[in-house]
């Protein structure tokens, strides 16, 4: 939409033809070819709204030469001796135009699809609960722990990379880094496990379901990346309904294997850049390889939060019970964490869009930053409330800690996207430091005076 300004710059000419009777008062031999150049201009509507916008000759001698108007063209088509002296012909000759750009609705954040997003990343503390009870695995605890934590570090690590190729608009190195991504992750967590098996004992099958879990998790992290949440959900879907149907329908071994389809779909849709994409090696600055770094751990920290909870938890009571306990928390708060931070994202946008004056758009990026995290904390206590009133009924004695603690550690995470978004990871990576620091000098303390580390107390 164009308006016309009430009060032109003077030096404007108020008509073309008021352009033409300067240039033939000009001298015969220095005639330029007024008339061809304006043409030229007039053939193009998204040049003339450009040149009626510009506010100064400068701007349109540079959309004159984006639209291919060079220093050679100028002087032998028009025979101007250069493109200012083009520009300021143009300058005084189009009338000037408000042009104010149509707004554009901004990408739709912060609905129920949010929501079930985040759900997405904790479905596999479900499944896994579900294979524990099928394998009777009640002492390799440390499964869930090393397969989360070491998959939550690598994944930051590669989306840090993937960003940078994508930026590059480079597709092309998309699927060695999506193979790295899976392959990497399997080794590392391949032998985190065989470490922390010879360190405290546990099964071959335990190591190979943390393997499994952080391949799950690699490859439902690249599908997310491309923006194939709906995909992922029907990957996921064999799993989801055998977990129910395991509830009083079908035995536990049997759920495992609908399970296992789900996982078997995730990694094959997710390797579908290494069989439909050309091969070839990315390149990243130091810059971006720093970042990535400090991404990783950025992703270790939050997986060594979390795996302390489950694994103080699960280890106290050597069942699965608890994991069960852990998960469904854990599920809601990172589905409500996703949902609010991108309805953040969301209203601070909308807020820099209709906001010009800076204290203005402070006083409402505070506003959706209290909003959010009011709305955050107001759900999580809500369902904590039903998740403790489910667990006691059963006679989950740790459930009230153990569900207290969750909502802790999801409003800590909540508070540390926001500053990663806003570009301050190394103070995340600092209170991250600090937090490790405080909790080895306590569980230490303890297990000097006591010779353990009573589960609450670790908690």
């Amino acid at each position: 939409m164009t308006t016309p300004r009430s009060k032109k710059p003077a030096s404007k000419v108020t008509s073309i033809d008021g352009a033409r009777r300067n240039a033939s008062a000009a001298p015969a031999t220095a005639l330029p070819d007024v008339q061809g150049l304006l043409d030229w201009v007039l053939r193009d509507p998204r040049l003339v709204e450009y040149c009626a916008s510009a506010v100064d000759q400068f701007e349109v001698a540079a959309r004159l030469e984006t639209f291919g108007l060079s220093a050679r063209v100028v002087r032998t088509s028009f025979g101007f001796p250069d493109v200012f002296a083009a520009a300021a012909v143009v300058f005084t000759s189009i009338p000037y135009m408000d042009v104010r750009p149509e707004k554009k609705p901004g990408p739709k954040m912060g609905n129920a699809q949010d929501l079930l997003r985040g759900a997405l990343y904790a479905m596999p503390a479900i499944f896994v609960s579900v294979v524990i009870l099928s394998f009777h695995l009640s002492a390799s605890w440390w499964l869930l722990p090393v397969g989360l934590t070491v998959a939550w570090g690598t994944t930051q690590a590669f989306t840090v990379l993937n960003w940078s190729l994508r930026d590059r608009k480079d597709h092309r190195s998309d699927a060695v880094l999506t193979a790295s991504s899976i392959l990497l992750t399997a080794v590392a967590s391949l032998v985190v496990a065989l470490i922390v098996r010879a360190l405290l004992g546990g099964s071959a099958i335990s190591v190979e379901l943390a393997v499994a879990l952080s391949v799950y998790i690699a490859a439902s992290s690249i599908l997310v990346f491309h923006a194939a949440e709906r995909l992922l959900l029907i990957c996921l879907a064999p799993g989801f309904i055998g977990s129910v149907l395991s509830l009083s329908v079908i035995s536990n071994q049997d759920a495992t294997w609908w399970i296992l389809v789900s996982g078997i779909l995730v990694v094959t849709f997710a390797l579908g850049p290494v069989v439909t994409k050309s091969w070839q090696k990315p390149t990243f600055s130091t810059s971006t390889k720093r970042q990535a770094g400090k991404f990783l751990v950025y992703g270790l920290g939050c997986g060594l939060l979390t795996s302390a909870v489950i694994g103080f938890a699960v280890h106290s009571t050597r069942s699965s019970g608890s994991v069960a306990v852990a998960a469904g928390p854990l599920l809601v708060t990172l589905g409500l964490m996703e949902w609010q931070l991108r309805s953040l994202r969301s209203r601070t946008a909308l807020a820099l869009r209709e906001t010009t004056d800076l204290q203005h758009f402070g006083q409402k990026a505070r506003s959706a930053m209290v909003r959010s995290m009011t709305t955050y904390i107001g759900v999580l206590l809500i369902t904590s409330v039903i998740a403790t009133t489910i667990a006691l009924a059963r006679h989950q004695t740790m459930a009230p800690l153990l569900i207290l603690t969750v909502d802790a550690i999801g409003i800590s995470f909540f508070l540390a996207l926001i500053l990663v978004s806003a570009g301050l990871i190394n103070r995340v990576l600092i209170s991250w430091l600090v937090a490790f620091v405080a909790m080895t000098i306590t569980l230490v303390s303890e297990w000097s005076a006591t010779g353990h580390v009573a589960a609450d107390f670790g908690i």
